[in-house]
This record gives C-alpha cells, structure tokens and sequence, in this order.
C-alpha cells in the first residue's frame, strides 16, 4: 500500500489529464466600464475564455476567494471579439482584484456540454494576470443584409 501511495505521489499530475497541453490558449479579462458601476465599489470585469482548448471545450467558469467564495459563472457565447470565445461576468470590490482565482475548465468534447470528461484539464488565473493578457481583436461590426430589390416582388 505504502508503494502505491508513494507511486502515485511521484507521478504527474499531467498523466491522469486527458489530451495534449495546447500552445495557442488565450483567455483574457477586460475592466467593464459603465457610467453606473464606475461610482460603485464593485468593480465589474468581463473574462473572456476560448471555447476550445485542444480537443476539448469549455464546461465551467468559476471563480473563487479562498475562505470567502466560489461561484460557477454564467458563459454565453460572444461575438466582438475575432476567435471563439465564451464570455462571464463577475463584479467583486477592487481589494480582491489581486486575490480572485478564475478556473477554466475544459472538461467536455461537446460545445452543448452534454458530455463530461473525468480528467484534470483546467487552468488556475489570478483575475489580475487574466487583466494582463492581450486582449483578442475586436470583430468588425456585422453587415446589414442587403436592401430588397424591387424586382424581386
């Protein structure tokens, strides 16, 4: 007994995860500015994760204050930015800025999350270090459809 426990603290983490470690991943958080919440003490701040990291897709978002919260967020799908990506809000005081961790986790292989994986795929962000990261940019704005033409009646 005492072997496998030692056998299992000497390997990785990374082997009982699923897939293969992607090296194009770029989530990113953005400050929300709002006339109404600029006076307030809650700071709102958009995060914004892939969709897809690998072969796997988002299922969760949460964030967390260690011995005061953790929440899952909400995710829906977001269109001004260029790539695919899920957006969440979460509003905290700006004395946790640095403090708030936000958990991706991509433990699906379908975008309805209607499967679930068992593996250790999510990655661990300070809201802080999401604020530093190059936000992806801006869609351009969608076409209007074309005018009907008369002769078409």
């Amino acid at each position: 007994m005492r072997r496998f426990l030692i056998l299992l603290l000497i390997i990785s983490s990374k082997t009982f995860a699923c897939g293969e470690e992607t090296k194009e991943f770029s989530p990113f958080a953005l400050k929300f500015e709002d006339q109404q919440t600029s006076q307030q003490e809650l700071q709102v701040f958009e995060i914004l994760s892939p969709v897809k990291k690998g072969d796997e897709f988002l299922s969760s978002v949460t964030a967390r204050l260690e011995g005061e919260f953790e929440v899952n967020l909400d995710i829906r799908e977001d269109f001004s930015y260029i790539g695919n990506y899920y957006r969440s809000f979460i509003s905290i005081p700006n004395k946790y800025i640095d403090k708030v961790e936000v958990v991706l986790s991509y433990n699906t292989t379908k975008k309805d999350r209607s499967t679930m994986l068992f593996c250790a795929n999510w990655k661990i962000y300070k809201l802080r270090e999401l604020l530093s990261f190059e936000a992806a940019n801006e869609a351009p704005p969608p076409t209007s459809p074309p005018p009907p033409n008369a002769d078409d009646y």
